[in-house]
């Protein structure tokens, strides 16, 4: 039960996070994409180097086979690139948070089949729902506008979208499974 209630809160929390980072996509487009770029260039680099210093200072047999010095590396090179280079990184951004999309919506398509086995019956809502955020994702994941600021924006839409979906499933859910008290 215990973890159910984790899982509903990072549920809940990574979905505001999609809102709020879709908010300021759409509002700040052009400055947006450049500046988590090079945040997360930044925290990529530190987790790198933080990698790297733990491989040096790890004295446990064990600790060797985590490979910490090639990921810290590998980590560090990545923010780094990052940093340096943030439109190529953006323009790999869409595909990415496309992918991350369509994984998340064939989830849910899975949570509506197994409604319908539960005989649950609005498990229709949640389908077309996946349904709708799927095609989101396959549009960012192929990536068809020409423009960055055109496609900042619709990230922007696609994530607060997804977010607003994620939020009103755990809803549904919240309330259907409500009489069984694990939520």
């Amino acid at each position: 039960m215990e973890r159910l209630k984790k899982f509903k809160t990072a549920f809940i929390v990574s979905s505001i996070f999609y809102i709020i980072l879709g908010i300021v996509l759409i509002a700040r487009p052009e400055t947006s994409a450049r500046a988590i770029c090079r945040v997360f260039g930044v925290l990529i680099l530190l987790l790198g180097v933080i990698r790297v210093i733990r491989y040096f200072a790890g004295n446990d047999f064990e600790d060797q086979f985590k490979f910490d010095l090639a990921r810290g590396i590998l980590a560090s090179m990545f923010g780094i690139f990052m940093l340096i280079a943030p439109k190529a990184v953006i323009v790999a951004l869409p595909v990415l948070l496309g992918l991350a999309i369509i994984i998340d919506s064939v989830l849910r398509l899975q949570l509506s089949i197994d409604l319908k086995r539960l005989q649950y019956e609005k498990w229709w809502t949640g389908l077309i729902m996946a349904l709708v955020t799927g095609v989101l994702g396959v549009m960012l994941f192929f990536n068809p506008f020409a423009g960055s600021i055109a496609l900042t924006m619709y990230i922007g839409i696609s994530l607060v979208i997804d977010g607003i979906v994620n939020i009103w499933a755990l809803i549904l859910l919240t309330k259907h499974f409500n009489n069984y008290s694990i939520w």
